[in-house]
């Protein structure tokens, strides 16, 4: 198989970070503020607003990767509210949620300075923010509750929906966070959950269904049943699949690579594959092509992944242009894997944004027996069709 030259560059940048702090994918730019409309946001006037508020704006029917909605995401807030939750996310950020006397929640985010582009207008507001934030508290990777007041000022930004703890039903944040005032505090033990905190803890979510790098949440699968109860949930399906096997590493045989297609193309034929046409999944004619990438290094995060595949996108060599493709990454026998800290899993399935574009993809562990192999890639693939996100909607 031949060797895609930017996706070698674009993996071999990855390995070496891989292993350290990492920064996030999605809407970076707009995050961080080191997108072209970054300096047309005030950052010397401020409009007071409530969690209410912010609340009431539609959701946008699209997301640019690199351009601002306005009037949101061209704007400063100050808000009031009770911070009830705070951890650190694999991508660094400082995920917070805060609740009004009415038990609205929505976030709230701090970068982390390093991962802000040195020509960021947000830049020292940003470093600001977590040491005012670190004075107070101490943010881990699990979500730690407590009960302070708060009023914070920031950039308005919008989010994709993914499962996230305590986002707010249209997928308003404030983030980055520029400035942050602390009232006073009754902290809890790690792990307690706050008696007012009923709406952010509501949602009990299935054992397959796990924390991504993001601040959202993935559907993994372990073994076992296949469908399990990935039953249809009403929302978006992929209609007309088409498969794109991206082999991520050097590592295969020739007689790995035949076994992984033969898994791949079997899905036509499998019986449970036409029973998704009753949710509106096209079960014939599904087209499967491959790619092979470079060396990822001896470990791979989910975070890792989005960015190989954006690299590739955005080099061209991976022309992403229909939502219905999947991309089925395979990961060779050398390369470990991990999604937010947990290796429970043979494989899973998630969705992010490239560009506007949705891309929905599978990870799948190297290393696997083939029928471990063939009912991993056969597993998520079925659960991609029918719940893209893959962020459990129970």
């Amino acid at each position: 198989m031949r060797l895609t030259r930017s996706l070698v560059v674009a993996l071999l940048a990855l390995s070496a970070g891989s292993l350290y702090a990492q920064c996030g994918v999605e809407r970076w730019t707009i995050k961080t503020g080191t997108d072209s409309g970054a300096s047309s946001v005030s950052l010397g006037s401020w409009i007071s607003t409530t969690i209410y508020n912010m609340q009431q704006s539609a959701h946008p029917a699209s997301l640019p990767a690199t351009t601002r909605i306005a009037p949101r995401e061209t704007t400063q807030y100050s808000i009031s509210g009770t911070l009830i939750k705070y951890a650190k996310e694999s991508d660094s950020d400082y995920h917070l949620v805060i609740k009004d006397s009415a038990g609205r929640t929505m976030i709230v985010e701090i970068p982390a300075p390093n991962c802000v582009g040195g020509g960021s207008p947000f830049g020292p507001g940003i470093s600001n923010a977590r040491k005012q934030f670190d004075a107070k508290f101490t943010a881990t990777s699990s979500f730690k509750t407590t009960s302070t007041a708060v009023t914070l000022r920031g950039v308005g930004f919008w989010d994709f929906l993914h499962g996230q703890t305590g986002v707010a039903p249209n997928g308003i944040e404030i983030h980055p966070v520029l400035n942050i005032t602390f009232g006073g505090t009754v902290a809890l033990p790690d792990g307690d959950i706050a008696p007012t905190d009923d709406s952010v803890s509501a949602v009990r979510y299935p054992a397959d269904v796990v924390g991504d790098e993001d601040g959202g949440r993935v559907r993994v699968f372990r073994g076992g049943e296949i469908l399990g109860d990935a039953l249809f949930h009403g929302g978006a399906v992929v209609e007309a699949p088409s498969v794109n096997v991206i082999f991520v590493g050097n590592n295969f045989s020739d007689e790995e690579t035949r076994t992984i297609m033969r898994s791949v193309r079997g899905i036509n034929a499998d019986s449970r594959f036409q029973e998704l046409s009753r949710y509106g999944v096209r079960t014939f004619g599904m087209r499967v092509s491959s790619r092979n990438i470079a060396d990822a290094g001896r470990e791979i995060t989910d975070l890792g992944v989005q960015r190989a595949l954006t690299n590739a996108v955005e080099a061209g060599s991976i022309q992403h242009v229909d939502e219905n493709t999947l991309y089925v990454v395979v990961l060779d026998r050398d390369t470990d894997a991990s999604l937010a800290t947990n290796r429970d899993w043979l494989s899973y399935h998630s969705q992010f944004h490239p560009s506007e574009l949705p891309m929905n993809y599978v990870v799948v562990r190297g290393g696997l027996d083939p029928e471990q192999l063939r009912e991993a890639i056969t597993a998520s693939v079925f659960r991609a069709l029918v719940n893209p996100a893959g962020n459990g909607w129970f």
